[in-house]
């Protein structure tokens, strides 16, 4: 009886280690060494404040759609994306909250930006962005493209409507004002 109950117990705790294995993150795989803020924000080719507006996970990878506020490095446009890579020793960002504001420390000049937990990039707390406003300046305000300009159109230049695009309006009405009258007048014979 007493060798029945070690025996469930050694393969409850085999199973649980087996659930627990199985279910870590791939992030728990990451072995980078995130450095100092100075050491991050020289690999980093830019470094800007934005909010994460939407988060598309496609396998272990994520790119999130971000509006930018506050560039210190490069030029990133005022809606924007950083795209993280998961899996296997890839050290991703995760999951990152919809509404939050972070600090992104990322590679490449253009959209799609990379980023990973290694650069650096965190939730814009007031001391993170203390740190980097020491290290690079207050940095610039990421303004939204300009609206469209209207363009007028004036009257007086475009041509007329043609005779046929005039009247074809009346001429329908007329071909079904005849109809309903030869209509009437079957019903009121019969």
């Amino acid at each position: 009886m007493i060798r029945a109950v070690r025996l469930a117990a050694a393969l409850l705790f085999a199973c649980l280690g087996l659930v627990v294995t199985v279910q870590a993150p791939a992030s728990a795989e990451c072995t980078c060494k995130p450095g100092r803020l100075e050491q991050q924000v020289e690999r980093a080719e830019a470094v800007f404040i934005a909010t994460v507006d939407n988060v598309e996970v496609a396998g272990n990878d994520h790119t999130y759609d971000v509006t930018a506020s506050r560039a210190y490095q490069g030029t990133p446009e005022r809606s924007t994306q950083v795209f993280s890579a998961g899996g296997r020793n890839a050290c991703g960002l995760g999951e990152l909250a919809v509404g939050t504001s972070y600090v992104f420390l990322a590679t490449g000049t253009e959209a799609p930006f990379e980023a990973d937990s290694c650069s650096g990039t965190s939730v814009a707390n007031p001391t993170k962005v203390a740190k980097i406003e020491k290290l690079l300046g207050e940095g610039t305000s990421v303004e939204p493209p300009p609206p469209p300009k209207a363009v007028r159109t004036l009257v007086e230049d475009s041509p007329p409507a043609g005779f046929a695009r005039t009247a074809a309006p009346g001429a329908a009405a007329a071909i079904i004002g005849l109809l309903g009258l030869v209509v009437v007048r079957r019903l009121g014979r019969r």
